[in-house]
């Protein structure tokens, strides 16, 4: 999660491909699915779901990873000018309710993030110390000052579009 996937998910917020939550979530998905396939052992063993319904649990993640029919790995994603430390905290007990009643593997928080801190959640991760991964992309870390300025400008205009008038 930390490696492939989040260049290419870098790589797409800057080439303007994701402008919103919904399209991180279609690029994360086709990604994690690909992925998948190149390297499960038995075809059919995982299934990658798009905001399925977890009835145990009550929620809606935003993509489950099912090894077999159990839950194995649950993700939600975020995409956000400024990724909050309380938005990141609520995110954080939805996987950990997950984890209580599902027991995945995994749980992980990718956000996107134009501007912040590298980490959010700070200090010990408690119950989730083994389980719960925060996956931040935060551009102003990875871009200088003068393109991310530069970025911006396009960004706004991609994400609002509108005609030009002669």
């Amino acid at each position: 999660m930390r490696g492939p996937f989040v260049v290419s998910i870098e790589r797409a917020f800057r080439m303007h491909h994701i402008f919103c939550e919904a399209d991180l979530q279609a690029f994360a998905w086709r990604k994690i699915k690909s992925f998948l396939e190149k390297h499960e052992e038995a075809t059919g063993k995982f299934r990658v779901l798009n905001k399925p319904f977890l009835r145990d649990c009550r929620t809606y993640p935003d993509l489950v990873v099912f090894r077999r029919r159990v839950p194995w790995v649950v993700i939600e994603l975020k995409e956000s000018r400024i990724m909050r430390e309380q938005t990141a905290e609520k995110e954080l007990n939805k996987l950990l309710h997950a984890k209580s009643v599902l027991h995945p593997k995994r749980g992980y928080l990718v956000y996107v993030a134009r501007y912040g801190r590298e980490r959010v959640i700070s200090g010990p991760k408690g119950e989730g110390g083994r389980y719960f991964f925060e996956v931040p992309i935060v551009l102003e870390q990875r871009i200088p000052k003068a393109k991310m300025k530069e970025w911006t400008g396009e960004f706004r205009l991609w994400a609002k579009y509108a005609l030009e008038k002669a």
